[in-house]
């Protein structure tokens, strides 16, 4: 995929990079979203298909088992033809997989149609959880790496805020006539006497969201089309155009390498369970009385916070590049205490003041949010010469497998929901502890930074 780097080379930077970027992280952004489209409108699915809660968590499962089947073939893509084939492919299977859910059919089809659908836009999101690293090493100069692959990666928790946001005020919550009083939660109320006074808006608000995801899914596709380069004419640092490892070569030198299981503990099992609960909220909290609706706008508050959060983060990490290791670990011990105090609001331990309720789950929800992707950044700086593809392909797999098996325990009946708030605080601490014991290096930098150019030289 590159070729050996010379002395002569000469480095350019390019302004059609943050189209390139824009476009990537918008169809990150709306795989998200389809992705975790009905957990925050939980009791509106239900009453549409019909479902319970172990359907609305396998509703994400579909999509996970849909990225475990195309990251080890999309790794290979990226590898031997480049990111424009890849990110065509990815376009056209959420475009596919959006048409399927919008599609005006009965419930019967639906129970067929839409877990395909879901299939298809998870195979669809291993594009992105292998192209973030390789899209900011191809066009991007070392000043900015970090901030690109940040940028790309956390445009997923945005997406994750947005359908937080937008499901609830699209689909409204079901409300419930039982025995001739009206119930916004439909709990305490036994099925015969229940009877659904707006279950034509429901129905329908579904409907609309489903069609505007598959619009927005076409047109990201044709703009791919039309333009989506693999490469710039020159590249931005010497690393960019230095060999690295074949496929093969690759996958063996980090799977051999403790190196790699050692940041493989810190990112994939933490992110993959925090990223299950966050999108699960609803269902995680609907037991202490939070409505669909409020538990949409705290994760919304979260996620979007994190996103912003994110970006600050990487710019800091671009200018105190050796100093990666030591902002991850203080953000993440942030973000344990923040969940402690969460859990002991919700088992009573500590008083339910509101703004501290909502205020330490928004608080671990930004800072985790925001520190995530440098584990990418950090794992290509310590595994060099090994491809960002591979690197990226790896953690992702690594991530999605521990996403579903999680997933998949919470689909066992009664288990309850109480045991998701404790496993994410328990992998939390343990990404604290895990990464204070790893011993980083930043192999790339040391070739770059003192050839490479800190400004851009083209607008």
């Amino acid at each position: 995929m590159t070729t050996e780097s010379s002395p002569e080379t000469e480095l350019q930077v390019y302004g059609v990079r943050w189209y390139l970027l824009s476009v990537v992280s918008l169809n990150c952004c709306l795989q998200t979203a389809v992705w975790a489209e009905f957990p925050p409108i939980a009791q509106s699915a239900k009453l549409v298909y019909d479902w319970s809660d172990s359907d609305i968590n396998m509703s994400l499962n579909y999509g996970n088992i849909g990225t475990i089947v195309l990251l080890p073939p999309m790794i290979w893509i990226v590898f031997t033809k480049g990111m424009r084939t890849a990110v065509i492919l990815s376009t056209f299977l959420m475009a596919a997989g959006t048409a399927l859910k919008a599609l005006p059919v009965g419930n019967d089809l639906n129970s067929w149609l839409i877990p395909i659908g879901l299939f298809l836009n998870g195979c669809a999101y291993a594009m992105t959880a292998v192209g973030a690293t390789v899209l900011s090493e191809t066009w991007f100069p070392p000043s900015q790496r970090a901030t690109a692959t940040v940028i790309y990666i956390i445009s997923a928790a945005a997406g994750g805020a947005l359908v937080f946001i937008v499901g609830p005020a699209v689909v409204p919550e079901p409300i419930v006539l039982c025995d001739n009083i009206t119930w916004s939660m439909n709990s305490n109320c036994s099925e015969q006497n229940k009877r659904y006074i707006n279950s034509y808006e429901v129905h329908e608000g579904l409907k609309v969201l489903n069609v505007t995801e598959c619009s927005i899914s076409v047109l990201l596709f044709i703009s791919v089309i039309l333009h989506f380069p693999n490469k710039p004419p020159q590249p931005p640092s010497v690393t960019a155009n230095t060999q690295r490892l074949g496929l093969v070569e690759g996958f063996k030198t980090a799977l051999r390498q403790w190196r790699f299981w050692h940041l493989a503990l810190c990112c994939a099992i933490p992110a993959s369970v925090f990223s299950a609960w966050i999108t699960t909220t609803e269902v995680v909290l609907h037991p202490f009385g939070i409505s669909q609706k409020e538990a949409g706008w705290m994760s919304f508050s979260g996620a979007i916070g994190g996103t912003l959060f994110g970006m600050v983060l990487s710019r800091l990490s671009d200018v105190f590049y050796r100093k990666m290791k030591v902002i991850m670990m203080v953000m993440f011990s942030i973000a344990t205490v923040s969940l402690l105090l969460f859990i002991l609001i919700l088992i009573k331990v500590l008083s339910n003041e509101h703004w501290s309720f909502y205020f330490t789950y928004i608080a671990a929800c930004v800072v985790t949010l925001g520190t995530q992707p440098l584990y990418y950044e950090i794992a290509c700086e310590n595994l060099f010469p090994v491809s960002e593809a591979v690197i990226s392909g790896l953690l992702g797999f690594l991530n999605i497998v521990s996403n579903t098996l999680f997933l998949l325990v919470t689909i066992i009946p009664n288990i309850g929901t109480m045991w998701l708030n404790w496993a994410v605080f328990v992998t939390s601490l343990l990404s604290v502890v895990v990464l204070y014991l790893f011993k980083e290096e930043y192999r790339r930098m040391d070739i770059d930074l003192p050839v490479s150019q800190s400004e851009d030289s083209k607008l």
